[in-house]
């Protein structure tokens, strides 16, 4: 066997074997072939596409290729992935919310950066004093999934092949495979142990998927695959054009997900909490419907439980437990990165908000700082945007729509220009929209 044959067999439009898909995922983890090679064979894969098939043991041979975690085995190891979108911070309060709710649960969530537009959960929090993502060994990850029962942290350990080849699939432009894309998420979520998965797919104009038809073509590959490896997964398809909540910005999410955790969030977010957290207690069969599981997730915010929980998961990761405490229960924002300048963007009419363009203001926010254009690059965690109106709002002439938070000393105009032109009115009434769309689940 030789990587040769294999490209070649693949650029013919011919099926990998397991044995063949397990040797390029061998040999790129060691280091024992070409980075051209690696790049010809990703592109055969683009080109050509994968079967399921051939995605479900590249997923495998991937979540093989380092260490794996094996938790208690009277647990029940439940996580969630979502596809990206602006102001996506759903995952910080839904950790400590759900395993405030079901203490049997693990919940070993191994999260990213942000790259574009999306912001990335790690990139959020540490925005908090302390916090440091990559810090902890497989050793210590099964210890605080087996003894405290959820975090939320980066690792190198898991599926490095997944590691090495996003970085070549970032410059050889074969990102957008669902396949690839599949292999990489789930291979992952393999690693880190999950039995349960939420998939939530967002759909929107801020989002990776503009259409339902193009998401529900990839939900529906995501769950078999995801289900051959033993996973049990649902895809819940989400809306995702105005950004989620009121704030973007990797400290002011955190901000917004505290107020979250004391049951004072926006409701877009805490719905979407509850969605999911509801569906994986419906599927662990620890409540008999969705709704009543949404119902234990609103209690869990409600009642300082989930607050806690974050809190004490902070201490977990060595946060100061005087920072944390702080952060959770006295003055939030004399803890986070707080912006030197502040700017209010006004409405230029009158009208009801029809749409928000969450992908303009994504772009703006980093442009200033918030995001990264490539993977290395330093970001300012405390840029961003605080929304003042929601879709369906009436506005008159002059009314402060947002705030940007920034820390440049010239700022150029024609961001204000593009945040101003984010806010779409109209002189006719709109109604609000249900930020779910539809269930993809395959018995």
């Amino acid at each position: 066997m030789s990587i040769i044959s294999i490209i070649k067999k693949k650029c013919q439009k011919n099926e990998l074997t397991d044995d063949e898909i397990k040797f390029f995922v061998k040999c790129t983890v060691d280091g024992c072939i070409d980075q051209c090679q690696i790049g010809a064979m990703l592109m055969a894969l683009y080109l050509n596409d994968l079967t399921n098939a051939e995605v479900c043991n590249m997923t495998t041979a991937m979540a093989n290729s380092g260490k794996t975690l094996e938790f208690r085995s009277s647990a029940i190891v439940v996580d969630k992935h979502s596809t990206g979108g602006v102001g996506d911070k759903v995952s910080i309060p839904l950790v400590p919310a759900l395993s405030a709710v079901q203490e049997d649960f693990i919940i070993p969530m191994v999260s990213g950066r942000g790259l574009e537009f999306t912001g990335g959960t790690l990139d959020k929090l540490e925005s908090i004093p302390g916090f440091s993502a990559f810090s902890f060994g497989d050793q210590q990850l099964l210890d605080l999934g087996n003894n405290f029962g959820c975090f939320i942290v980066g690792s190198d350990d898991l599926s490095p092949a997944d590691s090495v080849l996003y970085k070549a699939r970032d410059v050889t432009a074969t990102v957008d495979n669902a396949g690839l894309i599949i292999a990489s998420i789930i291979s992952k979520k393999a690693a880190a142990g999950i039995k349960y998965l939420i998939l939530d797919l967002k759909v929107g104009s801020a989002s990776f998927f503009r259409s339902i038809d193009e998401a529900k073509t990839f939900g529906k590959q995501f769950v078999l695959v995801a289900k051959l490896m033993g996973i049990e997964c649902r895809a819940l398809m989400t809306r995702m054009s105005a950004p989620i909540g009121n704030y973007v910005g990797n400290s002011l999410e955190i901000l917004e997900s505290i107020n979250c955790l004391k049951g004072k969030g926006p409701s877009d977010l805490q719905t979407l909490l509850e969605l999911i957290g509801g569906h994986l207690l419906e599927m662990t069969h620890k409540v008999s419907s969705v709704n009543e599981g949404r119902k234990r997730m609103a209690e869990s915010l409600n009642n300082g439980t989930a607050l806690e929980k974050f809190k004490q998961m902070l201490i977990e990761l060595r946060v100061d437990e005087r920072i944390a405490n702080e952060l959770c229960y006295g003055n939030t924002t004399s803890v986070l990165p707080m912006a030197k300048y502040v700017i209010e963007i006004k409405s230029l009419t009158s009208g009801y908000v029809n749409d928000i363009n969450g992908m303009t203001i994504a772009k703006v926010c980093n442009k200033l700082g918030a995001g990264r254009q490539f993977s290395n690059q330093a970001i300012d965690p405390a840029v961003g945007i605080h929304l003042l109106v929601r879709k369906g709002d009436r506005v008159k002439t002059d009314t402060v729509c947002m705030v940007l938070y920034h820390n440049e000393i010239d700022l150029n105009e024609s961001y204000l220009i593009l945040l101003q032109q984010s806010i779409e009115l109209t002189n006719e009434i709109v109604e609000p929209e249900d930020i779910l769309l539809g269930v993809i689940d395959i018995n």
